[in-house]
This record gives structure tokens, C-alpha cells and sequence, in this order.
């Protein structure tokens, strides 16, 4: 599959699964446009990537002057986007059962309402060519594994996919989404997990995850790969478990 040159914007790209992708598509030789929060981690990453095709944007999106200025960098630099793929989210350790309406919309925010924002200016202003967009959700959003917050908007962001993505297939535009069970890279959740309490992260694996271990979200770069591609038009409007069997071992 021939990224060469391709226009892909991705969110969340400074940790975990958004660095990742972020890697992965630079040895495609494609033109990035990354956005992260950490100055700190965009700069070694620059650093150990070496690549002038990557704009990286060190950018809180849950601020709306800072969205502004990501977005407005996109209408700048004159660039029609080809790929966009939204890691950005978590729970951000709020895990309160009676989660306060602030904390709530904060999780909404950036588990999918900046995601929206962003999709609906690329395609309101036509910043766009045969335009394949990938939301990255949760097995959370379909299973009780999670906090009250979290779960819910990633399952408002499949509700989001669904709905939307009819709307604009014969605009040549193709929404789709994944629900990654757990995995562990650079500076996410799980490798976090194992580093503060290796005793408690063991657990996790022995109780929940029929392979004995956390995949690497490399191995998910195959499937992202396909639905990004011009092969990839019939997975519009779903939302594709890559778990490993995990969600099934909920209901154990």
C-alpha cells in the first residue's frame, strides 16, 4: 500500500498508539501533520525520527485557542488532507461512579467532541481529498471494564461513527473506527501501569488477556494500514474489535 506523500493528520500522536502510527507512517515517507501536548516528547521525537516531512504540533486541543491554531495551520499550509486518524483520549484517572458534569464534558471534549470539530472543518472548508478518516475507540465501549466516563464517550464516539458516516460517502469521505483492547507503547496507560505497580499490571494480564501478554500496537498497523487504503471503503460506518479475544474474556 503506497503512502508516499499522503497528507495524514494525526492526534494524540506523542504516546502509545498515536506514536506509534506516527512512526509507522514515516517510514512510509508520508507528510505528516502530529499533534501532541508534551514539548518535552515531541522534541525527542523529532530528534530520533529525523524527518523534515512531519510538522509536529505541540498543542493542548481541549483548549479552544489552541484547536484554533491547529486547524488554521492545516488552511495555512494549503495542503489537502488525504488520512486523518484521532488518538487523542483517556480517562485521565477520573474514575469517580458519580462523575461531576465538568469532569464528564471533559472527557466528551477529548474523547470526541475535538475530534468533531476537527472532521467538521477539514470537510466544511474542503481541506480534503479522497478523504478516509479512523477514530480510535475503546473495547471499553462495549464492555463494563472501564470508568463511568470513559466508557461513555467512547461509546458515544461509535454511536458518532455510525451515524455520520452515511452521510458523506458520495462525498468520497470514509469514517470508520477501531476498538483496541489493551496494548502497550511509549508513555500509555498500561506502560504507566507496569512501571508504578508491576504486581497489579501481572493481574491484569492473568485475568484478562487470553494471550498472556499485552500486544504492541504495531501489530495493529495492518488493519489501520487497510482501512486507510482505497481497499478500505467497506469498512465505512463500523467500528472493527482488534482485542485479541480480550472482550470475550470479560464475560468469563
Amino acid at each position: 500500500m503506497i503512502f508516499q506523500n499522503k497528507n495524514i493528520l494525526i492526534t494524540g500522536a506523542s504516546s502509545g498508539l498515536g506514536l506509534c502510527l506516527t512512526e509507522h507512517f514515516n517510514k512510509k515517507n508520508a507528510n505528516l501533520i502530529c499533534v501532541g501536548r508534551s514539548k518535552l516528547k515531541i522534541k525527542k521525537i523529532l530528534r530520533d525520527l529525523d524527518n523534515t516531512k512531519i510538522n509536529f504540533l505541540s498543542l493542548d486541543l481541549t483548549k479552544d485557542k489552541n484547536l484554533k491554531k491547529m486547524l488554521g495551520f492545516i488552511k495555512k499550509e494549503k495542503k489537502k488532507i488525504d488520512i486523518i486518524i484521532h488518538c487523542m483520549g483517556g480517562g485521565f484517572g477520573k474514575k469517580d461512579h458519580l462523575l461531576d458534569k465538568k469532569d464528564f464534558e471533559f472527557l466528551m471534549k477529548i474523547n470526541l467532541g475535538v475530534s468533531i470539530e476537527i472532521n467538521k472543518y477539514i470537510i466544511e472548508n474542503k481541506l480534503y481529498r479522497d478523504l478516509k478518516i479512523i477514530h480510535i475507540g475503546s473495547v471499553a465501549s462495549i464492555e463494563n471494564v472501564a470508568s463511568v466516563g470513559y466508557s461513555t464517550s467512547k461509546a458515544a464516539l461509535i454511536g458518532y461513527v455510525k451515524t455520520v458516516s452515511k452521510h458523506f460517502l458520495n462525498k468520497k469521505i470514509f469514517i470508520s473506527s477501531i476498538l483496541p483492547g489493551a496494548f502497550e507503547y511509549k508513555g500509555n496507560s498500561f506502560e504507566r501501569l507496569k512501571n508504578r505497580n508491576f504486581k497489579e499490571y501481572s493481574k491484569f494480564i492473568k485475568k484478562r488477556l487470553p494471550l498472556g501478554y499485552i500486544p504492541k500496537p504495531d501489530e495493529m498497523t495492518t488493519m489501520i494500514e487497510l482501512m486507510v487504503s482505497n481497499k478500505g471503503k467497506m469498512f465505512t460506518g463500523s467500528s472493527i474489535i482488534l482485542d485479541y479475544g480480550e472482550s470475550n474474556s470479560f464475560r468469563f
